[in-house]
């Protein structure tokens, strides 16, 4: 509550780097520190009982696809494009097995 002085609590986040310098910079130009950026989310959160901006929402079908892509684009998994290699594929394991 504004104007009202209460305890204060540190509040830690792991973000990426580049992602915060650029929102710094934002905060910056618009006159805000990153705590006074901070303090405003949350009192939105708090007043609207809410997060002030709308969230995009994904069914469980797209998320499972979005980590499976993520998995695959991290090399964990083998995209198979076709059944010809497909068969290759699961011949290979069965002789490492």
């Amino acid at each position: 509550m504004p104007g009202k002085m209460h305890e204060m609590k540190c509040v830690q986040a792991n973000l990426d780097k580049v992602l915060v310098k650029q929102a710094e910079q934002v905060f910056k130009d618009i006159g805000m520190t990153p705590t006074s950026a901070l303090t405003s989310f949350y009192e939105q959160v708090v007043a609207n009982k809410r997060m002030p901006f709308e969230l995009p929402r994904i069914s469980p079908e797209e998320k499972l696809s979005q980590v499976v892509q993520q998995e695959i684009a991290d090399g964990k998994f083998k995209k198979v494009s076709s059944r010809k290699e497909l068969s290759h594929w699961l011949a290979d394991d069965e002789k490492e097995n």
